[in-house]
C-alpha cells in the first residue's frame, strides 16, 4: 500500500513539472512572439497582473516597454538594468520601437495612446517624451533638457543648464556653482554610476567636483574629505576646534625617542609643503591653515 502511495505521488509529481515546464514555454512564446489578432500583436494575461513582468515601481505608466537589446518586456529601462546580469549591460531607452499597453495587452508602435480602439486607455501616461521614451506622472515636474540631451525633473523654471559642467544647475546655486569642464559627464566617485544620466541628485562639494547626496551623506559618516581630491569639505572655520582638540591631544601624548620623526608634509587643503615637521601617529599638522588634512611625502631624519 505504501508503495503503491508512492508511486501516485510520483505521477503526481511529474503532472504537475509537465505543467510548469508547459506554462512556462507558452509564457516565453507569447512574450517573444505575440500572438496575432486582426492584424494587432496581442500578448496573454501573463503580461501586467501575471507572472510573466513585474510591476514597475519606478515610474507611473499604462504600459510595458519591449527591450530592444534582447526582446523581453519590463516595466522601464530602469527594470531592465536591475532584473538583468551584469554583463548584459544598460539598456538604450532611445531605441525602444515597442511597447505593449498594460490593459487590453495590444503590442504596438511606441507612442502616449492605445492604438486598440476598444481600449479605455486614453493616455499611457500624463508625461511623455518622444525623444527619451520616457512615460511618467507630472507631479516630479519632469522636462526635456535638449543641451543635457535626456529628460530632468524639478520643473524647467527651477534650472538653468551650465555647458562648462554640461548639467542643468538649481537656480538658486546656478551663480555661485564651481564650474568644472564636463563635471557631471563622469562617474560618481563613491558607486561608480554615471552621473550625467543618473536618477539619483547630485552634490557639489565645496572644491567643485560632485558627487551623489545619498552616497556624500554615507561618506560622511567616516570621512570629512573628497574622494577626488582630498579636500575638506567642511569649512576651515567649522573645522576649527576640532583641529585645536587634535593638536591638544598630539602635546599630551609625544611620540617616544625611538620613534620620533622628521617629515616633509603636503596639505591637501591649502596644497602648501612644508620641511622640518615633527612626525605623529595622530597627524601632521599644516603650519600654513592649520589643518590636519595632511599627507607625509619623505622622511625627513629617523
Amino acid at each position: 500500500h505504501s508503495l503503491q502511495q508512492q508511486q501516485q505521488q510520483q505521477k503526481q509529481q511529474c503532472k504537475t513539472s509537465t505543467s510548469v515546464e508547459t506554462i512556462c514555454s507558452d509564457m516565453v512564446n507569447c512574450l517573444a512572439q505575440g500572438i496575432s489578432s486582426g492584424g494587432a500583436s496581442v500578448v496573454s494575461s501573463f503580461v501586467g497582473t501575471g507572472t510573466g513582468v513585474l510591476p514597475c515601481v519606478h515610474y507611473e505608466r499604462k504600459c510595458f516597454i519591449v527591450a530592444p537589446c534582447c526582446g523581453n518586456v519590463y516595466g522601464c529601462r530602469v527594470c531592465h538594468d536591475e532584473l538583468t546580469q551584469e554583463e548584459h549591460g544598460p539598456m538604450d531607452r532611445t531605441k525602444v520601437t515597442e511597447i505593449i499597453c498594460k490593459e487590453c495587452h495590444t503590442r504596438q508602435p511606441r507612442s502616449n495612446q492605445c492604438v486598440n480602439p476598444s481600449c479605455g486607455v486614453k493616455a499611457f501616461a500624463e508625461y511623455y517624451c518622444d525623444k527619451c521614451n520616457l512615460w511618467m506622472g507630472l507631479e516630479k515636474k519632469p522636462f526635456h533638457c535638449s543641451e543635457c540631451g535626456i529628460c530632468r525633473v524639478g520643473g524647467r523654471e527651477q534650472y538653468r543648464h551650465c555647458d562648462v559642467c554640461s548639467m542643468c544647475i538649481h537656480v538658486d546655486t546656478y551663480e555661485k556653482h564651481i564650474c568644472l569642464k564636463d563635471k557631471y559627464k563622469n562617474q560618481c566617485p563613491v558607486c561608480r554610476e554615471d552621473m550625467h544620466t543618473s536618477r539619483h541628485a547630485p552634490q557639489d562639494l565645496p572644491c567643485g567636483h560632485a558627487i551623489h547626496a545619498h552616497c556624500f551623506r554615507k561618506l560622511a559618516g567616516f570621512d570629512y574629505r573628497c574622494p577626488v581630491c582630498k579636500k575638506t569639505v567642511v569649512s576651515q572655520s567649522s573645522m576649527a576646534a576640532a583641529w585645536e582638540a587634535r593638536a591638544m591631544d598630539i602635546q599630551m601624548q609625544p611620540m617616544p625617542s625611538d620613534l620620533a620623526r622628521v617629515v616633509k608634509i603636503m596639505c591637501y587643503d591649502c596644497e602648501e609643503k612644508s620641511q622640518n615637521l615633527s612626525w605623529h601617529f595622530l597627524g601632521v599638522q599644516c603650519p600654513h591653515c592649520m589643518s590636519f588634512n595632511t599627507v607625509v611625502e619623505e622622511i625627513v631624519d629617523h
